[in-house]
């Protein structure tokens, strides 16, 4: 076995728990990813990886699993897993592990973007305005920027649809992880803590930093994501 137990894919995926969490960022992911996080060696460190990026990295992590099993001369074929029963067990855990992902209300999340203290801080340089202006994806500020426009993009699967058995809502956190606990019949159980938070950012403020013409370009740029998890201004 080329990759042992220490060895894992990325936070995202908890084989014990068979979880699988879609950390969309600045949504609030960090208390949730240090929960499921396992003690192991990551092939991914990337801590914002999508749906189809981890549908990816679990094909290639249990094929080259499945490498380097042959241990009998002269060779049993019926011991070496061929390449397909691999990707079979690779899509047997991804169907049976509960998936989930996180939003946060597109109007306040750019704020957050805005705002961040890590990654690119362009409060400094531009105004909000400016900001709304120049943004093009959801991850434009990110150390691991990408090319999602929205965060749906982040839970869509193979299929174009979205993938995940549920969305965690940033403000509906608490109601949202019981759900979760009551869906895994126990098995995943998260406390609600708030880390990594900048206040600058909190729920009340948020508003105060637009304009109509900024509301409008984030109203334009995130409609889907308005439209499907049902958010308002």
């Amino acid at each position: 076995m080329l990759f042992s137990d220490e060895y894992g894919i990325n936070e995202a995926v908890n084989f014990r728990q068979r979880a699988i969490f879609i950390a969309v960022p600045k949504t609030g992911t960090t208390s949730v990813r240090r929960q499921l996080r396992e003690k192991q060696k990551y092939l991914v460190e990337v801590p914002h990886l999508d749906l189809r990026e981890v549908r990816t990295a679990l094909d290639f992590f249990f094929t080259v699993r499945g490498l380097g099993a042959n241990r009998s001369f002269p060779t049993d074929l019926s011991k070496v897993p061929e390449h397909e029963e691999s990707l079979g067990r690779a899509a047997e855990f991804y169907r049976t592990s509960f998936k989930f992902g996180s939003v946060r209300n597109p109007f306040a999340r750019v704020v957050s973007l805005f705002k961040r203290r890590e990654g690119l801080t362009l409060s400094d340089e531009l105004d909000f305005s400016q900001f709304c202006d120049r943004l093009a994806f959801a991850s434009d500020t990110s150390v691991w920027s990408t090319r999602h426009r929205t965060q749906s993009d982040w839970l869509k699967d193979r299929d174009g649809e979205i993938g995940v058995d549920f969305v965690l809502k940033l403000e509906e956190r608490e109601a949202g992880l019981k759900t979760i606990s009551e869906m895994t019949d126990g098995r995943i159980v998260l406390d609600n803590r708030k880390l990594n938070v900048n206040e600058a950012t909190q729920p009340s403020s948020y508003r105060d930093a637009y304009d109509d013409k900024s509301r409008r370009k984030i109203a334009t740029l995130f409609e889907e994501d308005l439209d499907r998890f049902r958010y308002k201004f």
